[in-house]
């Protein structure tokens, strides 16, 4: 009797085990390098009361650049312009496509409003 509980202790012991390391390596991130360029990029933080160091107009194209880092490539827009959203609003809307649920961003517009 007192094997079986020996043994029933031990195949507990193990699954936590187990479980604990299987969680512990999805959550640890990948190990990532710094590029070896003379100057790196820089994340600068502001609140939306700062005024930008330049003046964008709506005649500026976009400028976009890729910057690859080992396996994978990062790109960055400038210059973007904001979107008008008087007549509508992104909404996530979850479907079912007949096998699985969908959840996606969509652009929905406002009900046009009725005339008097």
């Amino acid at each position: 009797m007192t094997i079986k509980r020996l043994s029933s202790l031990l195949l507990f012991a193990g699954v936590v085990l187990f479980s604990y390391v299987a969680v512990n390596a999805q959550n640890t991130p990948a190990p990532t390098t710094q590029p070896t360029t003379a100057s790196n990029p820089r994340v600068v933080v502001t609140d939306n009361l700062a005024k930008p160091a330049t003046p964008t107009s709506s005649t500026v194209a976009p400028k976009t650049t890729t910057q690859s880092y080992g396996n994978h490539n990062v790109t960055v827009t400038e210059g973007v312009t904001g979107i008008n959203l008087e007549n509508g609003k992104y909404l996530t809307v979850t479907k079912w496509d007949g096998t699985k649920w969908v959840t996606k961003r969509e652009w929905v517009a406002n009900a046009p409003k009725p005339n008097p």
